[in-house]
């Protein structure tokens, strides 16, 4: 009579199961701003030449960076519609009623900007410009696909996200007018996953530290999401020579999971 081969401690599941990190399709996270690209980029039109405005604001007109904000992004609607109807201009009448597409950008003054493509080659003066905008000087040029597409891989520079904007429940980073984006394609089916709703109390700054905690579970096509005891990041950096040594790294933040044990040094808890 043959003895049975010893079975592992507590094995998750026959399949391999893969832990992998988090990417939320989100603006506000590191890699979920790839998704985000992803889904945008293929409707994004020809810009090439087209006119491209940028808008800051002077500090000295606001008490703080979120005040700036609330009132610039108000007055930016305000310029648009005057341009969409018409301005009178040293005797000529400038008008835009093309479709145009708006992203902000913090600096690392922590103080918004904003970039538009209009959907033309139309001529603006900067005169004009500056005295409907009123609130700083504004720069008008024009813009490549490449340059389009660059501006759109992040959301700030020079530094993390302001506090300011953390503490706010959304912002909408990219926004476009009607006939800006191309038609959407047909969605491909999503792989299933389980994933927490959304708790309506949550601030910007909440969600971005509960994405950094949390990794995802793959089992074939099905994924579940982990709660790990800190950020995906640095446990990363902790733990990748271990697994590496153990055969269970399997590159790009992938790590291959034989047993309940090996997520104990993820979520720290022990079974």
């Amino acid at each position: 009579m043959g003895t049975e081969p010893t079975k592992p401690s507590r094995p998750i599941k026959e399949t391999k199961i893969i832990l992998r990190p988090y990417n939320p399709i989100s603006w506000f996270h590191s890699r979920g701003i790839k998704r985000v690209l992803a889904r945008l980029i293929p409707r994004l039109p020809d810009v090439s030449g087209k006119l491209f405005l940028t808008f800051t604001v002077n500090p000295l007109l606001y008490a703080d960076p979120s005040a700036a904000f609330e009132h610039s992004r108000q007055k930016l609607r305000r310029v648009f519609y005057a341009l969409r109807h018409g301005v009178e201009w040293e005797g000529k009448r400038y008008v835009l009623t093309e479709p145009y597409a708006v992203k902000v950008e913090f600096g690392g003054n922590e103080w918004a900007h904003f970039h538009a493509v209009f959907l033309t080659r139309r001529f603006l003066p900067g005169p004009l410009l500056t005295e409907l905008w009123g609130l700083g000087r504004p720069n008008i040029a024009r813009i490549s696909n490449e340059k389009f597409r660059y501006l759109l891989k992040y959301v700030t520079k020079g530094g993390g996200l302001p506090d300011w904007v953390k503490s706010r429940k959304r912002l909408r980073v990219f926004q476009a007018s009607r006939g800006f984006l191309l038609t959407e394609p047909k969605k491909k089916p999503e792989t299933k996953c389980r994933k927490k709703k959304r708790r309506p109390s949550d601030s910007i700054g909440e969600r971005i530290e509960r994405q950094s905690k949390t990794a995802l579970l793959q089992d074939g096509t099905h994924f579940a999401q982990l709660q790990l005891s800190e950020p995906f990041d640095e446990l990363h950096g902790r733990n990748l020579l271990g697994a590496a040594e153990a055969g269970r790294y399997l590159g790009q933040a992938h790590y291959e999971i034989n047993d309940i044990e090996d997520l104990s040094i993820w979520t720290n808890q022990l079974h």
